[in-house]
């Protein structure tokens, strides 16, 4: 067992850009934190990668089974060049950084999806203010995109939409605000620029993008040392 990364995220900026909660008595009772994403982190085990996160609160009103009912978390994964640039409506990766997988957490179980719309079930487990996400993945240098919102089981991601008039069971933003309360980003400067931009950064441990043209740049900067090297010779 190994800690691969930590990326945190601020505490009580779970409101998206002036959201508000639904009216029903469900998340009245709840209070506030339940949607806020504190960390991510992620551990080597067995050869594959673990996710861990971590909310504000654990309010549990509907019974799921790892301990929390009202949030959804949402992780999509770029794990090679390419991929899909759409995370959510709305919000889109940076271009040439997009996602191969994505996994999706709810109280009541964990599922992998892939950018054509297979899913499957993967196993999920509370681990004290933690909650964790087997992946089948190997440990690698990715790039993280995280969304946090309230748990709706018709949703197409599982997050409960919004509205402009709001309701019991809707979030009151404006016309065509993401369905996610939280987004994981560095400070609350870089989360507000990803509302009003619409394009989310990954998390990369040590910062750094997983481009091909680095890589590129790389390789040719190695040979050019390595004839140089023999030039002298």
């Amino acid at each position: 067992m190994g800690v691969l990364f930590l990326f945190q995220d601020p505490l009580g900026d779970d409101h998206g850009l002036g959201y508000l909660y639904p009216q029903a008595a469900l998340y009245r009772e709840a209070g506030e934190g339940f949607a806020d994403l504190l960390a991510l982190a992620g551990e080597a085990r067995d050869g594959k990668l673990v996710l861990r996160v971590r909310l504000a609160r654990y309010p549990n009103p509907l019974g799921g089974p790892l301990g929390f009912s009202l949030a959804a978390v949402v992780l999509h994964l770029d794990t090679a060049f390419g991929g899909e640039e759409e995370l959510l409506p709305g919000l889109r990766t940076p271009k040439g950084e997009g996602w191969e997988v994505a996994y999706l957490l709810t109280g009541f179980g964990a599922e992998e999806r892939t950018p054509g719309g297979e899913k499957r079930a993967v196993p999920a487990r509370k681990a004290g203010e933690w909650v964790e996400v087997e992946t089948p993945l190997p440990p690698g240098p990715y790039g993280y995109y995280g969304a946090v919102g309230l748990f709706d089981p018709f949703a197409p991601w599982y997050l409960r939409p919004v509205s402009p008039q709001g309701g019991p069971w809707t979030l009151m933003a404006p016309p065509g605000s993401l369905p996610a309360v939280d987004l994981l980003a560095q400070d609350p400067k870089a989360q507000a620029e990803a509302y009003q931009s619409g394009v989310l950064r990954p998390m990369r441990k040590g910062g750094f993008p997983l481009r091909r043209e680095s890589l590129v740049a790389f390789a040719l900067g190695f040979l050019s040392l390595g004839l140089a090297f023999l030039l002298r010779r």
